[in-house]
């Protein structure tokens, strides 16, 4: 996954390694020079070769600070950039999940891999370009030195290379999967927080503060407990390396001395060989620490390449060939649903044997109780779900041929739950189409909303708090309608939008629809009698079956349920008619 996006920046990365590689070396030969002094140019008693000496020592140590520092930064932007990227793909890649994907994943899920697991990529490309490099080249030049000046001792170098090999197996082994579970009791503390700051007008109003604090504790100790048990393991590398090496460097010690007195190496030799001993050691050392940032690293990988590599959901192929959908014909039902039945968990049907014909410039009206399946219609017609029997038909042709954004254009939409973002209101209307202020103030009117735009100060340029929080219910509601309106949708759903609507305003929109939007079809779910009495054809929604159906007379008489919401709501929308 990571060549994809490292490939770009390949010359730059080359660079870097020269750079830093060049800056290493000069590190290196540090202790050669030294060695050289004492064993050659001291016993001389030459005081400009060792000041000469002393000079080179300076230039080449002034030298490895510039050239480091300026790998440092390359290799930080570096990484920057290639994660920017991850990010970028990430993002559009979650954009593009089917509704069904998203509830495996989880919204929460997503969250914590564009954050930490991100940072965790981006924290293990910068240590890679920055720490690896260096540690890789001092262990190497600090290998190779080793036996340039004693071969002899150079030999408990390699005596180390096996346990170091077990104890680096042993730790990896047992780290990896203990960061995969950190990852997860992240996701789950992250889901705490957004339900927590959703729903934090009801906490209070029900006084669940103390309680919500202790789930949330309960959360995040769990992540406490997690990642104690996955460092504790990789904590265990450190003093293992540490009891290794030092145990060489005695043993380097001892032998030095014993060749030292026998004449076979010279002082200034053993100390170059402590110094490239100790370098090697740090080298292992810095090794090491990238591998606690790979072992964190590895885990957020295979998150992200996870949602970079899901395959389109079977609810997303196209048949081949088939792009775009028909113009409409009053001939051809706009919106056909042929015994439908669907359902979330495979358990039940949430719906089931569906079937309706809705035709150009028609207006159905959906009612029922909670969890009868009216939003789940929608949620269909819209290709979040695919059906698992039937087939709904837009215009003649079955949805799951359409393209996506050819479906997609067709539609004006308002959720039952939808959502306002922080900006200004005209921001939110357009919503990114270039839409002209005159097709926004247009949509405002017939939404209702240019009525309280009016009182404020902005009007259009307004600045709505996310959520919309600084809007009432209503208010909210007339803006997502003018959003829906203001693309001339060919298709415009209505779920539950005017239920925090007085209903004088209601009437007014329902007036507004039917004067200027005669040529759109509708679909309106809502509880009010009112709002959907117009409609062309009603259904009554029961447990996931269509148990009536009509228009506003044929429903009074066949359905007893709508009479009975019908009876129930008279006073009022008789006086609404009137206003109307």
């Amino acid at each position: 996954m990571l060549k994809k996006y490292i490939k770009p920046y390949t010359k730059r990365i080359v660079v870097n390694a020269c750079v830093k590689m060049t800056g290493t070396l000069m590190e290196v030969v540090l202790p050669a020079i030294l060695a050289h002094i004492i064993n050659v140019v001291v016993p001389t008693r030459n005081q400009s070769g060792i000041i000469l000496w002393g000079l080179a020592m300076v230039v080449f140590s002034f030298g490895a600070w510039v050239l480091n520092f300026s790998a440092n930064r390359m290799a930080s932007g570096t990484a920057s950039r290639a994660v920017r990227s991850i990010r970028q793909d990430l993002f559009a890649r979650a954009m593009r999940l089917s509704a069904r994907q998203m509830d495996e994943l989880t919204v929460s899920s997503l969250e914590s891999r564009l954050t930490s697991d991100t940072y965790a990529l981006h924290r293990f490309l910068g240590a890679t370009l920055r720490m690896g490099i260096r540690s890789l080249m001092l262990f190497v030049g600090g290998v190779f030195f080793c036996f340039w000046l004693s071969w002899r001792l150079a030999l408990i170098l390699l005596v180390l290379v096996v346990p170091l090999f077990f104890a680096v197996r042993f730790v990896y082994r047992r780290a990896i999967p203990l960061f995969h579970t950190v990852q997860r009791k992240i996701d789950d503390m992250v889901q705490i927080i957004r339900e927590n700051i959703r729903g934090i007008r009801v906490i209070k109003a029900l006084d669940r503060t103390d309680y919500e604090k202790e789930r949330f504790s309960v959360a995040n100790e769990d992540v406490r407990a997690a990642e104690v048990r996955a460092i504790d393991q990789i904590a265990m590398m450190s003093p293992l390396v540490n009891i290794i090496l030092y145990t060489g460097l005695a043993a380097v010690l001892i032998l030095g001395a014993r060749l030292v007195n026998v004449g076979l190496l010279q002082t200034g030799t053993v100390m170059a060989f402590l110094s490239y001993f100790i370098l090697i050691t740090n080298s292992l050392l810095g090794l090491n620490r990238m591998f606690n940032i790979y072992n964190r690293a590895v885990a957020s990988i295979e998150r992200i390449r996870e949602v970079l590599t899901m395959l389109p959901d079977e609810n997303q192929l196209i048949a081949e060939g088939v792009s775009t959908v028909k113009e409409a014909d009053s001939a051809v039902p706009e919106i056909e649903f042929r015994n439908v039945s669907f359902s979330y968990l495979g358990v039940k049907d949430d719906l089931q044997n569906v079937s309706f014909s809705l035709y150009p410039g028609e207006t159905l009206g959906i009612m029922g109780p909670t969890g009868s399946g009216k939003s789940t219609i929608i949620r269909l017609l819209l290709r979040q779900y695919d059906v698992q029997e039937g087939e709904i038909l837009i215009r003649g042709k079955d949805i799951r041929t359409i393209k996506p954004e050819a479906l997609s254009h067709l539609f004006g939409i308002v959720f039952q739950n939808d959502f306002l973002f922080g900006g200004t209101v005209r921001k939110n209307i357009d919503f990114g189409r270039g839409l002209s202020d005159e097709s926004i103030r247009e949509a405002t009117e017939y939404a209702q909303a240019s009525t309280f735009l009016k009182e404020k100060e902005d009007g259009l340029d307004f600045i709505l708090a996310s959520k919309g929080v600084n809007l009432s219910g209503g208010e909210k509601q007339r803006l997502l309608l003018s959003r829906a309106l203001a693309g001339e949708p060919e298709i415009l759903i209505l779920d539950d939008a005017s239920s925090a609507l007085d209903f004088r305003t209601d009437a007014k929109l329902r007036s507004a629809l039917r004067d200027h939007y005669t040529a759109t079809t509708s679909i309106i779910i809502a509880q009010r009698v009112s709002s959907v009495r117009h409609a062309d054809q009603i259904i009554f929604m029961e447990n996931g079956r269509i148990s009536a159906m009509g228009d506003h007379e044929t429903m009074m008489k066949e359905s007893c349920k709508y009479r009975e919401i019908a009876e129930m709501q008279m006073g009022e929308w008789r006086e609404v008619e009137a206003i109307a």
